[in-house]
């Protein structure tokens, strides 16, 4: 298999560093530039407009140990090397084509919603918090962008047209597991003849919510349910590093968090008093395709 083939994989730094990333991530740059010199606002790898930076917050010690910035990012805070990488990947291998339709579940306000609307795509948003979708309007009016934004659940989507594209950017692993399926049963009903589903998600995160954990779980999760066939390679490639670290097994954890998790049974209670010295997870990328 040619290298250019292994596009299900789980990502590395060093899928940034090509010829054919450095344009996408210059021109995410210039967007998140863009939009903060206009005073609109984006949403950060958190779903959430602004992120403290602070060394003990969840969001700082999820990124893991020895954390390493994208030297080129202009806002790391909000939007770490793994968001990037997600973008720039899913970018480089679902070949959009400005005037496609594209919806995005559960991306409203996201850097990657805003980037294809920037490039001339039709873009759809869908999600369940009414704040991201109200700012992601308000941003696709002062920029004039074709992008639509809805509060709908991704488990009852209703439209009444077909879609080139249907994306999901790491919202998958916080759907529970029957969910997640049933809303993959449903995905191919939403795409045009040879239309692609593109998705990236939590890989191997140790939360019991979360259960992608080999290929098998890919395969069984996403790609049978959905019934459209893989492009590119046929078997799911785990690298084998880890990038990040779930917070509660960091060392910085904080008590009171990690006892909300182990009430939404994210956690046992035996592992309360768990840390990990290494990280644990990783994010991957998948690519389906519907016949023609």
């Amino acid at each position: 298999m040619k290298k250019n083939d292994l596009i299900n994989k789980t990502m590395e730094p060093s899928d940034l560093d090509t010829p054919e990333a450095e344009p996408i991530i210059r021109e995410l740059n210039e967007l998140i530039l863009q939009l903060r010199g206009k005073g609109l606002k984006i949403s950060s790898w958190y779903g959430c407009f602004e992120l403290s930076g602070k060394k003990n917050s969840d969001e700082v010690i999820n990124r893991g140990y020895n954390y390493s910035p994208l030297a080129s990012a202009v806002d790391d805070v909000n939007f770490p090397w793994f968001l990037y990488w997600e973008i720039v990947w899913v970018v480089l291998h679902a070949g959009f084509m400005p005037g496609q339709k594209v919806i995005d579940l559960g991306g409203s306000s996201s850097l990657f919603s805003f980037y294809l609307a920037s490039k001339g795509l039709d873009v759809t948003t869908v999600d369940l918090q009414e704040e991201l979708v109200q700012n992601a309007d308000h941003v696709a009016d002062a920029m004039g962008w074709n992008l639509k934004n809805y509060v709908m659940d991704m488990r009852y989507l209703s439209f009444d047209t077909h879609f080139d594209h249907i994306t999901s950017i790491c919202v998958y692993e916080h759907i529970p597991m029957y969910d997640r399926v049933e809303i993959n049963r449903n995905i191919k009903k939403l795409l045009v003849p040879g239309g692609r589903f593109s998705i990236t998600f939590d890989y191997r995160n140790p939360s019991k919510a979360a259960r992608i954990n080999t290929p098998s779980d890919v395969y069984d999760q996403f790609v049978k349910p959905s019934g459209l066939k893989l492009r590119g390679n046929e078997i799911f490639v785990d690298t084998g590093t880890s990038y990040l670290l779930h917070p509660f097994y960091h060392t910085a954890a904080s008590w009171k968090e990690k006892v909300k998790m182990v009430r939404r049974g994210e956690f046992k209670a035996w592992e309360f008093f768990k840390a990990k010295s290494s990280n644990d997870y990783t994010f991957g990328a998948l690519f389906l395709e519907k016949d023609k």
